[in-house]
């Protein structure tokens, strides 16, 4: 039982591997991908240094950053290897151990991409909230965001067409939140709806652990189920990477 239970798990290290050795070949590539997050993190602190503290609309924007990492890593990671994921499935190749080991390694990579934006930010401007928390909570975003990418990734046809889903993937994060208009004024909708979003249980983390007198109980909670929509997107895209023309007989 162990050797076979085994046998998954290896199988999805050595595809991990494969894939983290093709993003450092591409040292170009990767260095864009990394970039973006001080660069985004500088751009912070150029707007809040004016007023020299943090407010909620910064810790809105650095959840929104977060959940565009995880999109923007992983929209095209499936659809471009479409072709060559159904080739090696004929010699029996997991639909599972496939996306696991994307997941795996565009984790690490948004991780990477958490630490330094806010570690550029922190850099500048003091945060209310215990540091390791709120980078928690922003690695649980980013991780929501890798696996709304990835879902986009199997679904999508083209890269491009990949590519052009994310902005609908971030809008609804602006749109169903605070930020849009008081959450006194929402439509049971609006507030149901607002509960999807990735970016929503990131922000309650960081208001929460940055408030005079912090309920851990909520930050825990809300680091859970973005933890746990990160799991169940990775999932979803499971599903959606097997082949379309898969027959149960």
């Amino acid at each position: 039982m162990s050797a076979g239970a085994s046998a998954p798990r290896s199988a999805t290290r050595v595809l991990a591997a494969r894939y983290r050795d093709g993003l450092l070949g591409d040292p170009g590539g990767l260095l864009l991908l990394l970039g973006q997050a001080p660069l985004i993190g500088w751009l912070c602190t150029v707007v809040w240094g004016s007023i020299e503290r943090d407010t909620p609309a910064l810790y809105f924007v650095l959840c929104l950053a977060a959940v565009w990492f995880g999109c923007i890593n992983a929209c095209r990671e499936i659809v471009k290897e479409r072709a060559i994921l159904e080739r090696e499935r004929l010699f029996g190749l997991s639909t599972r151990d496939y996306v696991v080991s994307k997941a795996l390694v565009l984790a690490g990579l948004g991780a990477v991409q958490v630490v330094l934006l806010q570690g550029t930010v922190e850099w500048q401007l003091s945060l209310r909230g215990p540091m390791p928390v709120e980078m928690l909570a922003l690695f649980g975003a980013s991780l929501a965001g890798t696996g709304l990418g990835l879902v986009v990734s199997a679904l999508a046809t083209t890269q491009e067409r990949a590519v052009f889903a994310v902005p609908l993937l971030l809008l609804p994060q602006i749109l169903f939140s605070e930020l849009a208009i008081p959450d006194t004024l929402y439509s049971d909708v609006v507030a149901a709806a607002e509960k999807a979003m990735p970016v929503h249980w990131a922000f309650r983390v960081f208001e929460e652990s940055a408030s005079v007198e912090p309920s851990w109980l909520s930050v825990t909670l809300s680091l859970g189920v973005l933890f746990a929509m990160g799991l169940a997107l990775v999932g979803a895209a499971t599903l959606a990477a097997l082949p379309r023309r898969e027959v149960v007989t």
